[in-house]
């Protein structure tokens, strides 16, 4: 009876140590995603497309890299439109469409927002 209240305490330890670790993981990607979609918009608003450029580049590179993971913890439609969002933002920004690119990078940030509030650990997301 002992060893089986311990194993049960092991696999209950173990499935919240990877739950917040997954939580943990999602939540900075979407922060640092945030970070770079909040200072790529101040630069554009700024008159600065150069920097604004280098930063979407830079989201889109960082997007990229957590990708993998980011497909095991958040559904794949939502981060695929993310990063056609990101994609659509790069290109208006290329052909100085302003007005295009804070309306695509409104859609990255409501796509962003709409990922943590899926993933959150909430009442209502456990059924």
């Amino acid at each position: 009876m002992r060893r089986t209240m311990i194993i049960a305490l092991a696999v209950l330890a173990a499935a919240l140590l990877i739950c917040t670790a997954s939580m943990l993981f999602l939540n900075g990607t979407v922060d640092e995603a945030e970070r770079l979609d909040s200072l790529a918009v101040l630069a554009a608003n700024g008159g600065r497309s150069d920097r604004a450029a280098e930063l979407m580049v830079q989201l889109a590179e960082f997007w990229r890299q957590r990708a993998p993971v980011m497909e095991m913890l958040a559904s794949h439609d939502a981060l695929h439109e993310v990063d056609s969002a990101i994609a659509e933002a790069q290109i208006c920004l290329e052909c100085r469409d302003h007005d295009d690119f804070l309306r695509t990078m409104s859609v990255v940030t409501a796509a962003l927002q709409h990922i943590r509030d899926e993933e959150a650990v909430s009442w209502s997301n456990l059924y």
